[in-house]
């Protein structure tokens, strides 16, 4: 029983570290999968509205791999506007939310326009994936000394992409590169240790208790057995000590020499004893001495006589 509750609690200790990893990976690549979603969702707005403008300065500069006579625009009272459009705008998101959240996002493609959109080997990799009708890639991966999920989906092209993508070849649904997502998992995984320490815990407390238990009961029936079994050998050693007074006890049997006048019986060592001397020492029989009728007329046959006159008178 021990051994079989200690299988039990090793194999839901073992199901349950590896079902709070697994829900806290599910978590991280979920969240990626948002901020990937939501990422084309403000890109997708932004073309909608053929770019929007911000004010320029020191962290908004006109970008200048768009190629638009409207780029940078003054309003009538003259403040300078630059133009931002959807890539430029999916970077200062990334940028702020690697910031503010540790997150980082990265746009980039095969054939960039902007030399830091570059992919690195990984993002290269799951590109070329991409390319061959793969719709995600996801891994952990060590990022500067630091354990992250990365997670990469594709971006296809829009009608409205092709305003600035069309001359590099690219036509309506084609993959015209991906964004990656990278999400820092120490805080993670720190969450996560805290929760199998919990669980670690509270299956050793279980299997403690249940053992001292378990114990408990086994000592109990021990005793009851050792009991047990010191009567039945006790009821043993009785029987075998019956047994060996039965065979102990002395018996008569086989055929005895005795003499025919005397009546004395020859031993095994050939002396001739007394009748009754024999047989005291060979069984477990006593002798009470006495007379036969015949006998004691011949050695008491006056005492006879007159006793037997003396009982005629009574009966008279």
């Amino acid at each position: 029983m021990a051994v079989c509750w200690s299988i039990l609690v090793a194999a839901s200790l073992t199901w349950n570290i590896w079902r709070s990893e697994h829900t806290a990976m599910e978590g991280v690549y979920l969240q990626a999968r948002v901020a990937f979603e939501k990422d084309i969702l403000y890109r997708r707005w932004n073309s909608m509205h053929g770019g929007v403008y911000a004010s320029i300065n020191s962290s908004t500069q006109p970008n200048p791999y768009l190629k638009t006579q409207d780029r940078t625009i003054k309003t009538p009272n003259g403040k300078s506007l630059t133009k931002i459009n959807p890539s430029y705008m999916t970077r200062q998101v990334h940028e702020l939310q690697a910031k503010e959240t540790g997150i980082k996002g990265h746009i980039t493609s095969l054939k960039p326009l902007r030399p830091a959109n570059t992919p690195d080997e990984w993002e290269k990799k799951a590109l070329i994936k991409f390319e061959k009708g793969i719709q995600e890639f996801c891994e952990v991966r060590s990022m500067q000394g630091e354990e992250f999920l990365r997670a990469m989906w594709p971006i296809r092209t829009e009608k409205s992409c092709l305003n600035c993508h069309a001359k590099q070849g690219y036509r309506l649904g084609d993959i015209r590169g991906g964004i990656s997502v990278s999400i820092p998992l120490d805080p993670i995984l720190n969450t996560l240790h805290k929760t199998q320490l919990a669980i670690i815990l509270t299956h050793s407390l279980l299997w403690l208790v249940v053992m001292v238990g378990l114990i408990l009961v086994s000592r109990k029936l021990n005793r009851q057995i050792a009991a047990r079994i010191k009567a039945y050998k006790d009821r043993q050693e009785a029987i075998q000590a019956s047994m060996k007074a039965k065979k102990d006890a002395k018996e008569l049997k086989g055929l005895l020499p005795i003499c025919a006048k005397c009546k004395k019986i020859r031993d095994d060592q050939g002396y001739w004893n007394r009748l009754e001397e024999y047989i005291s020492e060979h069984s477990a029989a006593e002798f009470s001495h006495g007379l036969c009728p015949k006998c004691a007329q011949e050695l008491y046959p006056d005492i006879l006589t007159e006793g037997k006159m003396k009982k005629d008178k009574e009966k008279d």
